[in-house]
């Protein structure tokens, strides 16, 4: 790997990892979130810092290349976000249509309760 690309990558891990903080610091993602991000951005600039290890790894595990070994983190990590972030959303969705239940049923009561003091005032 040559010189330009491990500065290019401890670089952006670190552009990564302020943008990151930055968001937890404002509230814009939550910080069960960024663990995925931070670990994301930790491993980039383990590849930058250390490439000759990432080269072992690759040989050890059986790729042939270490572009496929990366590629196949990156593919194997988002798989598991999407997961999660999927079991995420249909909870969301279950919570938002108990919400809506919810809501019809007091919008019920109070049309009943008003209906009952007009009667009463009738």
């Amino acid at each position: 790997m040559n010189d330009g690309l491990r500065i290019l990558l401890v670089f952006f891990s670190f552009l990564l990892i302020f943008i990151i903080f930055r968001l937890i610091y404002k509230n814009k993602i939550q910080i069960s979130f960024s663990i995925f991000w931070l670990f994301s951005a930790t491993l980039i600039l383990l590849v930058g810092l250390f490439p000759d290890f990432i080269s072992i790894f690759t040989n050890l595990v059986g790729f042939e290349t270490t572009s496929n070994l990366i590629i196949g983190i990156i593919l194997g990590i988002l798989l598991f976000n999407t997961l999660t972030l999927t079991v995420i959303i249909t909870e969301q969705n279950k919570r938002v249509v108990q919400l809506t239940q919810e809501l019809s049923i007091l919008k019920a009561k109070i049309n009943n309760n008003t209906k009952g003091v007009r009667e009463k005032n009738d």
